[in-house]
């Protein structure tokens, strides 16, 4: 009996639901075939306001359903082609707007004059280097430990950043840890004096001693090298470099020392020395002179409203995520000293503008096993400037008139080194522009879709206009719908009559029996 009863529930559950589904399917077909008749009013309406007379095609009824399809195959297939090539041009904006070109009205030239570098070879000063030893140490002249700090200074002062291994072995020594290098070179260092001449000889060349990767040097009209310093500088305040007309000045600069050899580096005002292209050795009683040759590289000025990573360029005065001031041998040099502060948590001092403890010599025997910075000059990569000026050594001439028939060198007191440097003037020159700005790529969405669709920004926008103003009126009919759904419910329950107490309704039946009473009884006369 009770296998009966299970059979009889579950054919009416089953009953229900199934009667449930075919309900539910009912509603939803019609509500599609609502939906459609009313998705191809919007279209004809958006066609016929559009004057797209494909997307009326498309839901025209009257016409044969094959020619609907192939309408509606022709629309779909033009839009596809027309966002396929919108996303070929909205990329070559992103990736490579820019165009190098080769410029060549070379007579209203003005260019810079390459900055020099000078690192000298002897550069302690004895009498400093006594003091300092005293005073740190406590050890004089006549002690036996006293050359071996010495042999320290030498190993501090002539160390960089590609050849410090006589620092690293003094490593092991605990009176060497808590010294500041940095403040030791600035100590016994021996200041020297170059007398510096130009062209222009009411331009003063601005000379800087500077701490680099060589040690200490000094830049000669090198703007750039005044970051440096690791003090806070800003671009519009940095001293211009020398400059000249190409083809109507001769262009040079000239630069006399006493008593002192060194090495030369020459590049570019608005880089910092780092590389070893034009590295230039000048010894006693040597007069040389060198000249160079330039390629310039100079930006329009509508690059500046391309970002960084469209251009694939940083100008100078743009501040970066690390650098208030860019050039890109700044940059690569931030890179090996963030990265030796990565691996022996210091940073050498080569680099004062780089936060971060300072190394002493147990740190550079840690950047020693590391091979520092041999492996970061391959990973360090950072982007070119906008502006760039590369100078190449053209033609050297050097003479020494200080030695005659094999003979010493004249006393140190008459003995003096030159070294004069020139440019060639240019008859060609680079120029970055963009050949493909935001307008560009506006007109050329107008064109793909004029090519694809036929269609216009009005006529977008009537499109536009033509689905949203329906869409807002279904959703407004929907809206009112319900909202009347809803006040036929509420008045329903207002108008509903409210259950009587109890006593009431007897009181309400025995009033009606006692009216039913006097109606049954018979009728009597009035006497006068």
């Amino acid at each position: 009996m009770s296998n009966e009863r299970l059979r009889l529930w579950t054919r009416k559950i089953s009953g229900r639901i199934l009667r449930g589904l075919l309900a539910f399917l009912r509603l939803l077909l019609a509500g599609c075939v609502s939906f459609s008749g009313r998705m191809r009013d919007v279209v004809a309406q958006a066609g016929a306001e559009t004057g797209l007379l494909a997307l009326s095609l498309c839901v025209n009824r009257s016409i044969h359903v094959v020619e609907r399809l192939f309408w509606l195959v022709v629309v779909i297939s033009s839009v596809i082609a027309a966002l396929v090539l919108s996303s070929f041009q909205l990329e070559r904006y992103f990736s490579s707007p820019t165009v190098i070109s080769v410029d060549r009205d070379y007579r209203g030239w003005n260019g810079s004059l390459p900055a020099v570098t000078l690192c000298y070879y002897d550069h302690i000063d004895s009498f400093k280097a006594n003091e300092y030893i005293q005073e740190v140490w406590n050890v004089s002249i006549i002690d036996e430990d006293y050359f071996y700090f010495m042999d320290f200074l030498y190993a501090v002062v002539n160390a960089t950043a590609g050849n410090y291994a006589e620092l690293a072995k003094f490593a092991e020594d605990e009176r060497f840890d808590q010294v500041d290098l940095y403040e030791m070179i600035e100590r016994v260092d021996r200041p020297f004096e170059q007398v510096i001449s130009s062209f222009d000889s009411g331009f003063q060349v601005h000379v800087q001693r500077v701490m680099t990767e060589r040690g200490a040097c000094y830049a000669i009209n090198s703007p750039m090298s005044t970051v440096l310093s690791g003090q806070p500088v800003a671009y519009e305040l940095m001293p211009q470099p020398l400059s000249c007309q190409y083809g109507k000045q001769q262009c040079y600069i000239r630069m006399d020392l006493y008593e002192s050899t060194g090495v030369l580096d020459v590049h570019s005002p608005f880089e910092v020395s780092a590389t070893e292209a034009n590295i230039v050795a000048l010894h006693k009683s040597d007069e040389i002179t060198a000249s160079f040759k330039v390629l310039e590289t100079v930006a329009s000025k509508n690059l500046r409203q391309l970002s960084v990573a469209q251009r694939k360029c940083v100008f100078n005065n743009e501040e970066t995520s690390n650098l208030k001031i860019y050039s890109k041998s700044l940059c690569l040099a931030r890179c090996r000293a963030v990265m030796a502060l990565e691996m022996c948590n210091c940073v050498p001092f080569f680099y004062p503008y780089v936060e971060g403890p300072s190394c002493n010599p147990a740190g550079f025997e840690c950047l020693l096993d590391f091979k520092w910075p041999i492996w970061a000059l391959h990973i360090c990569k950072c982007p070119s400037t906008c502006t760039e000026i590369e100078y190449t050594m053209q033609t050297v001439k050097k003479s020494s008139w200080g030695v005659k028939n094999n003979e010493e060198v004249a006393s140190s007191e008459t003995a003096t080194s030159s070294f004069r440097w020139d440019l060639i003037p240019p008859k060609v020159r680079m120029r970055r522009d963009v050949v493909y700005s935001f307008e560009d790529l506006v007109v050329s969405f107008g064109g793909v879709l004029a090519l694809f669709v036929g269609v216009s920004v009005m006529g977008l926008v009537e499109m536009g206009h033509v689905l949203i103003n329906n869409m807002l009126l279904d959703a407004f009919a929907v809206l009112r719908l319900v909202l009347g759904h809803l006040r036929r419910c509420w008045r329903r329950s207002d108008h509903k009559p409210e259950a009587q107490p109890v006593n009431d309704r007897l009181h309400h039946l025995n009033e009606r029996l006692s009216l039913a009473d006097t109606a049954e009884l018979p009728p009597f006369d009035y006497v006068n």
